[in-house]
């Protein structure tokens, strides 16, 4: 874990996440970051080295609302409440709250 905070020249923090299943508390490790620069390493990150869970799915989520916000701006100007419609959208079909699961970036994962 400590490449990859620098390889993305930022910090790593370990904490203790509780598990719903009865199992008790894990560690677990949390990449932050807090500028554009950081992020776009993350995405660089995780596009060549996708994570291995459903929580690929919900980066693929979170990406598409940072394009959508960041990148392209869509937030801006008169067309902010659909925008902040498409956001709503996206977080509701993350985490817990996931329908559909999809798998094919595991097609190709051991070949990168």
């Amino acid at each position: 874990m400590n490449k990859i905070a620098i390889f993305c020249q930022h910090k790593l923090e370990k904490h203790l996440i509780f598990k719903y299943d009865r199992t008790g508390k894990q560690e677990a490790w949390r990449a932050r970051v807090v500028n554009k620069k950081g992020v776009v390493q993350m995405i660089n990150y995780l596009n060549k080295y996708p994570i291995f869970s459903s929580k690929y799915l919900n980066y693929l989520d979170w990406r598409e609302a940072y394009y959508i916000l960041i990148v392209k701006k869509e937030h801006i100007g008169i067309n902010k409440l659909k925008t902040y419609g498409k956001i709503k959208l996206i977080k509701e079909r993350m985490n817990r709250e996931r329908k559909v699961f999809t798998w094919e970036h595991l097609n190709n994962f051991y070949k990168k």
